[in-house]
């Protein structure tokens, strides 16, 4: 349990899973295809970035109908509340698109799909 909590931590940093030094991005959108320390693949088939945008999809719903409770409260405007759900679903995806396919990296690294060569 320890080993999979400091992998997925380690995921989220956007550090290698395997050697716990390289990072996994080069710039802001653009992912290394090796690691450049250990020189592990971290994207070895077609379609894996599906996984990452799985996860970035579900928790930018979980601010979105976190954001849709609010409604419920009397005190808050509902336009001012539009406006900021609003633009924390737009912002949001597009903050964390690097640290979800980091977390993805680091499951597919944890169930084996990504191993050193």
């Amino acid at each position: 349990m320890r080993r999979t909590l400091r992998i997925l931590l380690l995921s989220l940093r956007l550090t290698c899973p395997a050697c716990r030094r390289g990072r996994m991005f080069r710039d802001r959108f653009q992912m290394h295809v090796r690691c450049p320390v250990c020189g592990i693949v971290f994207c070895r088939d077609s379609g894996e970035i599906t996984g990452g945008m799985a996860i970035n999809s579900v928790a930018t719903l979980a601010i979105a109908v976190g954001g849709a409770t609010l409604a419920f409260v009397p005190a808050i405007a509902t336009e001012a509340l539009l406006i900021g759900v609003g633009a924390a679903t737009v912002a949001f995806p597009i903050w964390f698109y690097r640290h979800s396919r980091g977390l993805w990296t680091g499951i597919l690294y944890l169930t084996g799909a990504i191993f050193e060569d």
